[in-house]
């Protein structure tokens, strides 16, 4: 009997991309994925034109990993960030979650957006909970998809920590995506950052994992856990506790550089691109409201629908 192959990811965007990885080059090229585009007068532009070509070139020359999108189960809990000292997942973990879709989103004309946000991903995440238990009953393979981004890996750790509680060591395999990996295009450090096309290139990284590797693993988060400081970032190679404020170091150096007046999305942009933290836009624009709370940065208008369209201020 062949066993089904579960496939772990930690985010979204990765859950997309893997998807479309698993049948990115079978048949024809889709037609939904032409750019028709036109100009003025009813033309497609000569620049669209070459998108089209160059991507249907990638299409076949693709081979796809195969697999179905019910065999992908995405846990999406942002371990990265905010207390672990209870049930993952659980109140608490859903707590963080509604903080930090509740800084990005803000109620209007009677919707509330990050209600809705927010919940969405926590019934998601008991979903796909449910399915990966359902996949360790049944014995299936399971394979985890993981990078040095902090959502990723911790997401990874508190995962082996999962297994090892309920004693699952078999049948389980990584792949782990190095810093700096070169996709034959580009350089990039998060699956997110990976093409579909180029996922089938990177199996060539997976490794199973030994139950001493899983016991290591849930040893760590299980230091990290009794720590339980608010961001657990990757330093030096260890994934370590820290305090929210390490973030605020990278923050001003991308202040400096910024007009006497700016918007919040802009800063928080350069921060992402700059210092290579790769935490969420939700966690750094946590930490740019704390400077306004405190006073080091100033309110330059009135907050804005999207609270990261807001225009601020050096003090």
């Amino acid at each position: 009997m062949t066993l089904l192959k579960k496939e772990i990811v930690f985010g979204p965007s990765v859950q997309g991309s893997l998807r479309m990885a698993q049948f990115t080059g079978v048949g024809p090229f889709p037609k939904a994925f032409i750019c028709t585009v036109k100009d003025k007068n009813g033309n497609i532009p000569d620049a669209i034109k070459r998108l089209n070509e160059k991507n249907e070139k990638k299409w076949y020359n693709s081979r796809p990993i195969g697999g179905n999108a019910k065999d992908i189960i995405c846990l999406e809990m942002a371990l990265e960030y905010g207390d672990i000292s209870g049930r993952i997942p659980g109140k608490q973990r859903e707590q963080v979650i509604y903080q930090l879709t509740s800084s990005l989103y803000q109620t209007s004309k009677g919707e509330d957006t990050t209600d809705e946000w927010a919940k969405s991903i926590i019934r998601n995440n008991k979903i796909y909970m449910k399915a990966l238990r359902e996949a360790m009953k049944n014995g299936d393979e399971i394979r985890i998809w993981y990078s040095s981004s902090p959502s990723e890996l911790n997401g990874f750790y508190w995962l082996m920590n999962f297994f090892d509680k309920n004693k699952y060591y078999q049948n389980v395999s990584t792949v782990f995506l190095p810093p700096d990996y070169w996709n034959g295009e580009y350089y990039c450090n998060a699956w997110g950052q990976m093409p579909p096309e180029k996922y089938f290139d990177a199996l060539c990284l997976e490794k199973p994992i030994t139950e001493k590797q899983i016991k290591d693993c849930s040893d760590k988060w299980n230091k990290l856990r009794s720590e339980n400081l608010p961001l657990r970032l990757l330093v030096s190679g260890n994934l370590v506790s820290l305090h929210e404020e390490f973030i605020d170091g990278f923050i001003r150096d991308c202040i400096e550089k910024m007009p006497d007046k700016f918007r919040i999305a802009h800063l928080v942009g350069n921060v992402m691109g700059e210092c290579g933290l790769m935490l969420s836009d939700a966690i750094l624009f946590h930490r740019v409201r704390s400077m306004i709370v405190s006073g080091e940065l100033m309110l330059a208008e009135e907050w804005q629908e999207q609270p990261m369209s807001t225009l601020v201020k050096r003090k």
